[in-house]
């Protein structure tokens, strides 16, 4: 790793955001703008994390605790007469983070990609042919009757 790798990375390290971290270790403006894609990749930080206690097992562990998360809300429980009401806390799933939970498991797992890779000729083709159509898509996307 040369110079300005582990600078950045010790930078990086330090709680600088990756633009600072990047400009303060020497690289261009334009190096530093996509820091993430022109230097991140080339850096490893796993050591750092096992040093601060962050090993595989505790990951999976807080992974598993984060998809059983809860929240607490306010309930009013009134009871048979209208004029019975009861102020209560309430422990109820928090789905929303659970849900985030779940999509950076899939997401480091590699089965969650940011973006869908979808070919617009071959699906324009299949449902074609599922309507019984057989129409044809040129390079720019236009329709070809044949």
């Amino acid at each position: 790793m040369n110079i300005r790798r582990q600078l950045y990375k010790k930078y990086r390290l330090e709680g600088l955001s990756g633009y600072k971290a990047a400009r303060q270790a020497g690289y261009s403006h334009a190096t530093a703008i996509n820091a993430h894609k022109n230097i991140e990749k080339h850096c490893d930080f796993s050591q750092e994390l096992i040093k601060a206690g962050l090993t595989d097992d505790v990951l999976s562990k807080i992974a598993f605790e984060g998809l059983h998360a809860n929240k607490v809300i306010s309930a009013n429980i009134t009871y048979g007469d209208a004029d019975e009401k009861t102020n209560d806390f309430i422990d109820v799933p928090d789905w929303a983070v659970r849900h985030k939970y779940l999509e950076t498991i899939l997401k480091l797992q590699g089965k969650l990609k940011e973006k869908a890779d979808v070919e617009i000729n071959n699906y324009t083709n299949i449902w074609n042919g599922a309507i019984g159509k057989s129409n044809k898509v040129d390079q720019s996307g236009r329709l070809i009757n044949s």
